[in-house]
């Protein structure tokens, strides 16, 4: 870990070996999110770290009485989830008819695509979930829950959202998703950051650029965060039913008995979220944007890109990260510049390991476009331990361009 001042002193702690590691623009965002006036101690900066929209991704932002919708970001609640078949891959080559596991796992994948939509489609007809009942502060957005919500849940978006069958040490079967709160989750941040610049804009208050933010003894603080946390728990929904959709289809194909009870087994996280909090003997808001809950003992997920392995985690409660950890690889390059530098047979030979398409539509989600995830890992392990490591067999994603994160 790596001890930063910026320009305006704010403390900043990276779990990099070098500060040379992290990239010019990444260093300039944190010197505009040290100038937010309610930081509490530090800013903590996983290893992941790259440019984000506002604050950096890999940041965790302990704020005193106050609220930034930009740090939490546009994709709220977006995270992952896993479940542990218990089923090996030998059993898979059992139930290939053909002797072939890419037969059987394309089969699977065009299964699951038929039932998950993915980029910007959606169901034909409406979902039904318990969150649907609830009435969101924001009045211009309620309608969403009516005309977009019931359709988009068990959805998959685009650009890093996956839907990924693994195995791990034991070669026993994974599933993963990645996913977040859609277009509502979206909407609900912009109309949140809006309210934000507009009340400190009447008020004359300067503020770092694309960080206005909503104080607690101010309007806008408690329906910001009574909203965010619908979209939380409806982008948990979204990636439950996509991972019993992926699961239940796997265990038909092989034969399985029953239904397995992913929800009571599986692990769903989320890595874009504010939480009030308890660190230092204060209550503060904690933003994680782009980190991971980490406290100890509990079990995370941190992936990889595509192609390259994933790992299952436990907390070990960091006082210095405010018991947080990274939520995956990071970025090493934009999505631009990926699609003009990445060469597609150098694409196709980062997913030779796989049954994945290596699809030009998603270039930019090509490994070489991240970091080195098992470095990412190593330079966290006062954060967490490692449980599993899982390697990708294939992956389902939709068109780059529907979503970001």
């Amino acid at each position: 870990m790596t001890e930063y001042r910026t320009k305006g002193e704010t403390l900043v702690k990276i779990w990099v070996p070098d500060i040379a590691q992290v990239e010019a623009q990444s260093l300039r965002q944190l010197d505009s999110m040290g100038n937010l006036p309610f930081i509490f101690d530090h800013i903590a900066v996983m290893p992941d770290v790259h440019l984000g929209k506002g604050a950096v991704v890999g940041s965790v932002v302990p704020a005193r009485d106050a609220v930034v919708p930009n740090i939490v970001g546009v994709d709220i609640g977006c995270g992952i989830s896993a479940f542990q078949t218990g089923i090996s891959r030998e059993v898979v080559q059992e139930a290939s008819p053909d002797g072939s596991p890419r037969g059987f796992w394309k089969r699977w994948e065009n299964q699951v695509s038929r039932d998950v939509p993915t980029g910007f489609h959606q169901h034909k007809s409406p979902r039904e979930w318990h969150g649907l009942n609830t009435t969101l502060r924001a009045a211009p957005l309620r309608h969403f829950m009516d005309d977009k919500v019931p359709l988009q849940l068990g959805t998959l978006g685009g650009g890093n959202h996956f839907i990924e069958a693994q195995y791990d040490e034991s070669d026993g079967v994974w599933f993963m998703v990645h996913s977040g709160s859609r277009h509502t989750g979206l909407q609900i941040a912009e109309h949140y950051d809006r309210i934000a610049a507009t009340t400190l804009g009447k008020s004359k208050t300067d503020y770092p650029a694309n960080l206005a933010y909503l104080r607690a003894d101010g309007d806008g603080f408690d329906d910001y965060l009574h909203d965010m946390e619908w979209a939380v728990s409806f982008a948990l929904e979204n990636r439950w039913l996509m991972l019993e959709r992926a699961v239940s289809q796997f265990v038909e194909m092989v034969g399985g008995a029953g239904k397995p009870d992913v929800r009571a087994k599986g692990i769903n996280i989320h890595h874009n979220f504010a939480r009030v909090e308890e660190h230092g003997g204060r209550r503060v808001v904690v933003h994680r944007k782009g980190a991971t809950s980490a406290r100890k003992g509990e079990v995370g997920i941190v992936p990889g890109s595509m192609g390259t392995e994933s790992y299952i985690v436990r907390g070990k409660g960091s006082a210095e990260s405010f018991e947080s950890c990274s939520h995956g690889a990071g970025r090493v390059m934009s999505r631009t510049r990926a699609r003009k530098t990445i060469a597609q047979k150098d694409y196709e030979r980062a997913l030779s390991d796989t049954f994945t398409k290596p699809s030009g539509s998603y270039i930019d989600e090509a490994p070489q476009s991240y970091k080195d995830v098992s470095e990412v890992i190593r330079h966290q392990t006062d954060l967490v331990d490692v449980l599993h490591r899982l390697k990708p067999i294939i992956t389902i994603k939709g068109d780059s361009k529907a979503s970001i994160d």
